[in-house]
C-alpha cells in the first residue's frame, strides 16, 4: 500500500470539505435545493425563442423531467412547460435572453411547493444546437436528458435524480454531482472535470482521450472510459477507496502509465471508487 505524504492528507481533507460544499451548494434535491435568481425582467411560460439570438444556454430546474433535444429544421428554440395540473401565471417558469444567453428557471418557491413536479422540453434546431458556446444544466431533482448538443463548455450539476447525455460534443465537460446517477457519452477533446459527493458517475469519451481528466471524489463511484488506444499518465491519491482499470498499466507508486502517457489524469479520493476503462 502506498504511504500517503502530509501533502496528500491535506488534499484528501480538502476533498472531504469539497464534498460537503457540493452538498451545500447543490442541495439535497427538490424545492429545498433551489437557487432562485430570476425575478424581474423575464418572460413566463412556454415560448418560441429566436435561435439566431442564442449562443449560450442555462437551465435551472427544481423538480421534474428536463429534455433537451435537437430537431432537424427550424429557426426557433421551443420551450414547452407542462405540469400535472393547471398552472397560474405566477406558477409558470421564467426565461430571458440577456446578450446571447438564454436562461430558463423553474420559477418561484411558491410554484415549487404548490406544484412540485413540472416538466420542460427544449427543442433546438440542429444547425444551432451543434454550435453553442456555454451550456449549463443545474438540476435539483428529477430526470434530465441532454442529447446531440455541440458546445465549447458543458456543465452538468445534479443534486439528486438522473442525468443521461448522449451524442454530445464539448471542448470541456464539467460535472458536479451531490447524489444520484449521471451517465454521459460523447467527444470531450480538451478537459473533463468531475466533482462528486456521492452517487454514480459514468463518462464515456468517444474518438479521443481528453488531454486532461481531473476527479475529486468524496464518496460514490466514478468511471471514465477512453478509447483503447489512449496513452495516459494517472496520478491517484486516496485516503480510502479503490482505483481500478481495464488497461494494462505500469505502476510507480501512485502513478500509473498507459501507452505513451500523453494525457494527464488526476484523481483524489476520500472514499469510493475511481475506474478507467476502454470505450468500445
Amino acid at each position: 500500500m502506498t504511504k500517503l505524504t502530509t501533502a496528500s492528507y491535506v488534499k484528501i481533507t480538502l476533498i472531504i470539505v469539497l464534498g460537503l460544499l457540493i452538498l451545500g451548494s447543490i442541495g439535497f434535491g427538490g424545492c429545498s435545493a433551489m437557487r432562485f435568481g430570476m425575478l424581474g425582467g423575464t418572460e413566463m411560460g412556454s415560448a418560441n425563442v429566436d435561435a439566431a439570438s442564442v449562443k449560450n444556454l442555462s437551465v435551472k430546474w427544481a423538480s421534474g423531467a428536463v429534455n433537451i433535444d435537437v430537431v432537424d429544421e427550424g429557426d426557433v428554440i421551443e420551450l414547452v412547460e407542462t405540469a400535472p395540473r393547471g398552472m397560474t401565471k405566477a406558477q409558470q417558469m421564467r426565461w430571458s435572453v440577456n446578450g446571447d444567453t438564454l436562461s430558463i428557471d423553474y420559477g418561484t418557491w411558491f410554484s415549487c411547493f404548490a406544484l412540485g413536479r413540472k416538466d420542460l422540453q427544449v427543442r433546438i434546431p440542429k444547425s444551432y444546437a451543434q454550435n453553442l458556446g456555454a451550456v449549463e444544466i443545474d438540476g435539483a431533482s428529477g430526470d434530465y436528458d441532454v442529447n446531440g448538443l455541440g458546445c465549447e463548455t458543458l456543465k452538468l450539476k445534479l443534486a439528486s435524480g438522473d442525468v443521461d447525455g448522449q451524442h454530445l460534443q464539448a471542448d470541456e465537460l464539467r460535472v458536479d454531482v451531490a447524489s444520484g446517477q449521471l451517465d454521459v457519452e460523447g467527444r470531450f477533446a480538451d478537459r473533463v472535470d468531475v466533482r462528486t459527493a456521492s452517487g454514480q458517475t459514468r463518462i464515456v469519451c468517444r474518438e479521443a482521450c481528453p488531454k486532461t481528466i481531473d476527479a475529486d471524489i468524496a464518496s460514490g463511484s466514478v468511471s471514465v472510459a477512453v478509447p483503447e488506444s489512449s496513452g495516459f499518465t494517472a496520478r491517484i491519491e486516496k485516503a480510502s477507496g479503490r482505483f481500478s482499470s481495464s488497461f494494462s498499466l505500469s505502476q510507480n507508486g501512485n502513478v500509473y502509465t498507459s501507452g505513451d502517457g500523453s494525457a494527464s489524469i488526476n484523481a483524489r479520493l476520500a472514499s469510493g471508487e475511481f475506474r478507467i476503462d476502454a470505450s468500445n
